[in-house]
């Protein structure tokens, strides 16, 4: 998965640079300030990784890969099969098409996601660049 360029979807190096791209982004900045959330993301086979993400203020502090069974609490779980992540950011479906069709589940208070969905969208929209 990926687009041979930059770092593999699944992967702890994904997650640092999408960290790294949405820091440094004037957009995201002001898109992204309400968003103070923790995040999982659960990829399923076969890449069956998990990874973390802490944003304040639409700042990201924190990325992490932690085991599949390891209690990490946060505000919202998005887990779902490997090829469902990479439709999503190869924006061969809609992130909320994704979560409403079960897709992807999202465990969280979802009116939060779509009430920011804008600021989440943009993410998702960076994070296809990578």
């Amino acid at each position: 998965m990926g687009n041979g360029t930059g770092p593999q979807l699944g992967t702890l190096e994904f997650y640092e640079e999408m960290a790294r791209v949405l820091n440094s982004d004037p957009v995201w900045e002001e898109k992204g300030k309400a968003i103070t959330c923790t995040m999982v993301h659960a990829y399923g086979p076969p890449v069956d990784r998990t990874f973390f993400a802490s944003f304040e203020e639409g700042r990201v502090t924190e990325v992490a890969e932690v085991a599949a069974d390891e209690e990490r609490s946060a505000d919202f779980i998005i887990s779902g099969p490997a090829e469902n992540w990479n439709a999503v950011l190869q924006k061969q479906i809609k992130p909320t098409t994704a979560m409403t069709t079960g897709k992807l589940k999202v465990e969280g208070r979802q009116i939060y996601l779509l009430r920011n969905m804008a600021a989440f969208s943009y993410m998702l929209d960076l994070m296809t660049t990578l």
